[in-house]
């Protein structure tokens, strides 16, 4: 009784939230094996599963912050016909046990206390049959009444703290036992935030009444007596039926059957328990005691207010109770680059590293994709913990923060890195922002550039290898690259034929993408785009000229474009 007393004066959120508070590390957090004494561990998705009735731990691994845990309460007992008539009628099957499905934040080394039910006994037919206890758990199940009643099944719990009666976070029900008597006095499903009544006929008075089901806020109440022979069924209580002690959620017993009739099921364990049946009678005076009793209630399900992703679901299970905790490691991200100041145009290695939290869970596979800002730059299997990817798309700005994110797989939660790695793409001279005339040569291996206030009158050549940007400037003079690494063009006016080949890098004369920041250009004369195989943006550019693409791979974007002169191939307007 005591926890009815607690939950009326503190209320059931602030019993749960003072259960939930976490614990310190009372066990090595780098254990191998989890789970207790009686779990078996599987590797993939790390999991721990309890099928032996009684209570054992899980031990929270080094890594790991957050469960998956999967309760399932014990059926509840079945019961046979009763003797009369000749032949009997057909007996009634136990409540099936509920399920509890949620997720729980938990610390490293923290241990969780499971208690797995047990299933009712089923009763028979037999005259006379004895009582018998209900199945094991938190909360039991209720008795079986004397005179063939199946007994309720067992609750299954996970507890954190002192493991108390005040620190459950998570309760499955159990199902009600069936009354003897017919097939109409199946025990209630346990499970679900109110567990269903048992059952009861439609026999005349003097027949049992079922027995209640558990709610988030009450047991069951006990069948009412309903006859002058017959016992009435018990309410579910804190205590246990047959061994009287403290158990939160045991399932009142069934009342006897009057005269050595029909004995009732009793209430299935849970948050809160199922109530037992009332005894079968007689219809009358002098009658043969051959009515039939009714079925226990079946024990609610409960998940705390800080359990995520709930599921409480009735009705699930047969035999007794299971218990799964499944939880995945963490892992920390990190990104390095082979430089921190790459060239324009020239490829910049870099290198995830995903390292798991937990000493002995093995390394991570899956993927790792590599972002600047929040634009994707690769997506890369990861070999030994590590992924590596080459890119020469880096626009020439003065940063470009790098990160990357790691996909999980079914042994490790997802990742990211914690900070950016800043990287700055530069020239191998400063840019030209001045007037100058006559010719100007990229050649292989450097990236030059001709920035706002620059001009450039002659022609410019870049070399197999090169790379080059103009931006907010003014050319005049043919412009001709073959084999280019990278060519940027943003803001510019340009006069004189415009020849741009067999590229191996991204060539941008203007582009969409905000973060390229890349307005487009006048060109006054022929613009070709040829055989480049970096990828190839014209967008938002004005072409007093023929603007002539071919076999470029992948097929130029081209947006925005306006001009005079014709266009053809795979810049043709469409």
């Amino acid at each position: 009784m005591y926890r009815s007393k607690i939950l009326k004066a503190a209320g059931a959120a602030g019993l749960v939230a003072a259960a939930m508070t976490p614990l310190p590390a009372t066990a090595d957090p780098a254990a191998a094996n989890p789970c207790g004494t009686g779990g078996v561990f599987t590797a993939s998705t790390p999991t721990c599963t309890y099928t032996d009735v009684g209570t054992d731990t899980f031990t929270v691994p080094a890594g790991v912050t957050s469960v998956t845990v999967d309760l399932f309460g014990a059926e509840g007992g079945g019961a046979a016909g009763f003797i009369l008539p000749s032949p009997p009628n057909e007996g009634a099957p136990g409540g099936l046990g509920g399920e509890t499905r949620a997720d729980l934040a938990v610390t490293p080394g923290q241990t969780l206390q499971l208690t797995v039910g047990g299933v009712g006994s089923s009763g028979t037919s037999r005259k006379g049959e004895f009582a018998r206890p209900g199945g094991t758990g938190h909360g039991s199940g209720g008795g079986g009444a004397h005179g063939g009643g199946g007994s309720g099944g067992g609750g299954t719990d996970l507890r954190t703290g002192a493991f108390g009666g005040t620190d459950r976070v998570l309760v499955a029900g159990g199902g009600g036992g069936a009354g003897n008597g017919g097939p109409l006095l199946r025990g209630g499903s346990g499970g679900g935030l109110e567990a269903d009544p048992g059952g009861q006929g439609a026999g005349p008075e003097g027949s049992g009444l079922a027995g209640g089901g558990g709610t988030q806020s009450a047991h069951g109440a006990g069948g009412l007596r309903n006859n002058t022979v017959g016992a009435p069924g018990a309410p579910g209580a804190d205590t246990d039926s047959w061994g009287s002690k403290p158990n939160p959620g045991s399932g009142g017993s069934g009342g006897n059957g009057g005269g050595g009739g029909s004995g009732a099921g009793g209430g299935g364990g849970g948050y809160f328990a199922g109530g037992g049946g009332s005894g079968g009678g007689r219809s009358g005076p002098g009658a043969p005691a051959n009515l039939p009793a009714a079925g226990g209630g079946g024990g609610s399900s409960y998940a705390a207010p800080t359990a995520t992703g709930v599921s409480l679901l009735k009705g699930v299970n047969r035999g007794n109770g299971k218990a799964v905790v499944s939880f995945r490691y963490g892992t920390s991200v990190t990104v390095t680059a082979d430089t921190a100041t790459p060239l324009f145009g020239q490829a910049v290695t870099l290198t995830a590293t995903v390292a798991p939290a937990g000493p002995d869970a093995g390394p991570p596979t899956g993927e790792v994709t590599f972002f600047d800002g929040t634009v994707p730059l690769a997506t890369v299997p990861l070999r030994d913990g590590r992924a590596t990817t080459r890119t020469g798309v880096l626009q020439p700005t003065t940063g470009h923060p790098v990160t990357a994110r790691y996909s999980g797989d079914t042994a490790f939660t997802p990742g990211a890195t914690a900070e950016p790695t800043g990287l700055t793409v530069g020239f191998t001279e400063p840019c030209l922002t001045s007037a100058h005339t006559g010719p100007l040569t990229v050649a292989p291996g450097e990236a030059r550039c001709i920035a706002a206030g620059g001009s450039q009158t002659g022609p410019v050549t870049v070399r197999p290898g090169g790379a080059l940007a103009v931006t907010d400037a003014a050319v005049t003079g043919p412009v001709s690259a073959d084999g280019a690494l990278a060519l940027t063009v943003c803001r510019t006016s340009l006069a004189g034929p415009f020849t741009i080949g067999r590229g191996t890098g991204p060539v941008l004369l203007g582009s969409g993408r905000p973060e390229a920041s890349c307005a487009g250009n006048t060109f006054r004369g022929p613009v070709t785009l040829d055989a480049n195989t970096g990828g190839v943006e014209v967008w938002a550019n004005t072409v007093d000229g023929p603007l002539r693409c071919e076999g470029n791979s992948p097929a130029p974007l081209v947006a925005g474009t306006t001009g005079t002169g014709p266009r053809t191939g795979q810049c043709r307007r469409t």
